[in-house]
């Protein structure tokens, strides 16, 4: 009879955990991918500014303007054009676009599988981890948290330029699999970690904060 309970109890924690993801796992989805993004970008515009070629830097920008203007289909062509002709540093910056443009267009198995992708090519360090950290984060809410594990899990270590934001996704994955203390510890950890950026460590705070902690 105690085993009856305590399978009730766990689903009772999960239940209230996906409840608590469903309230906030949008925002912090946005809020992440957001920076994720911006700091590729910037890392490719120091690329460019080191000499990349003015040519694919106007169809890098002309296929950005398409997916501003909300053409996502004609925009993830325009990215994979790039991403396959490319230098080796528009090409991932591209690819990263590219995925980005999929999910808009309401394509995210195939962004999933350009950011893998991605993820195991020979591009630069920077690009091949944005890869992982991007797909986590589409994952996260369209995926199983074992997904997430699968891509970021080799990210979390200290000094990996994107340590905070996959210790940030492992909280999340284990909080859609109903461990809140699991997820409570990781999360306390960020929101003391100095080297984490002030956007992740706030979220932590306020993820904390629900958890009861």
């Amino acid at each position: 009879m105690s085993d009856i309970f305590s399978e009730v109890d766990e689903e009772v924690r999960k239940e209230k955990s996906l409840e608590l993801w469903k309230a906030y796992g949008k925002y912090i989805i946005g809020a992440s991918v957001l920076i994720v993004g911006v700091t590729a970008a910037v890392v490719g515009w120091k690329n460019y500014q080191l000499g990349q070629a003015q040519t694919q830097g106007d169809q890098y920008f002309s296929a950005a303007r398409m997916l501003q203007e909300g053409k996502y289909v004609e925009a993830s062509d325009a990215f994979a054009m790039l991403a396959g002709e490319g230098s080796e540093s528009y090409a991932a910056l591209a690819a990263l676009s590219q995925a980005r443009a999929l999910i808009a267009a309401g394509k995210g198995d195939e962004a999933v599988a350009v950011y893998d992708t991605l993820a195991a090519s020979e591009a630069a360090p920077e690009f091949t981890a944005a890869a992982k950290i991007m797909a986590g984060y589409y994952l996260i809410d369209n995926g199983s948290a074992d997904d997430v594990r699968a891509r970021v899990s080799d990210l979390e270590g200290a000094g990996s330029l994107w340590s905070a934001s996959a210790q940030e996704l492992l909280a999340l994955a284990a909080l859609k699999d109903g461990k809140k203390e699991e997820a409570a510890a990781l999360l306390k950890a960020l929101s003391t970690d100095a080297a984490a950026p002030h956007g992740i460590k706030s979220r932590a705070l306020q993820l904390l904060s629900t958890l009861g902690n």
